[in-house]
């Protein structure tokens, strides 16, 4: 897979100068806001991808990386799942 230029492989959480900057751009628009109407809609559009389309999403990527790890085994992904947790698991427990 590509890197992206801005992540150092260091720390992924890390935000990129592009996020902080779209950021920026993002308090100067709300700082222009002459309604409260407005306000209002900016902050239901943000609740609901804060607490319903990101969950949804992580969701939804989680079980596609799964499955892509199990895909050429061609076996339960539930099943692959465990059994790695159970052999990180005896892993640590050994040491």
């Amino acid at each position: 897979m590509k890197e992206h230029p801005e992540v150092e492989n260091e720390n992924l959480l890390e935000p990129t100068i592009g996020e902080q900057l779209r950021y920026e751009d993002f308090k100067r628009g709300v700082e222009k806001l002459d309604s409260v109407s407005e306000l209002k809609e900016l902050v239901l559009l943000l609740a609901k991808q804060a607490m319903v389309l990101q969950p949804a999403s992580i969701r939804y990527l989680a079980r596609e990386a799964a499955r892509n790890l199990t895909t050429a085994s061609d076996q339960d992904w539930t099943k692959v799942a465990s059994d790695i947790r159970d052999h990180l698991m005896g892993d640590m427990s050994s040491e």
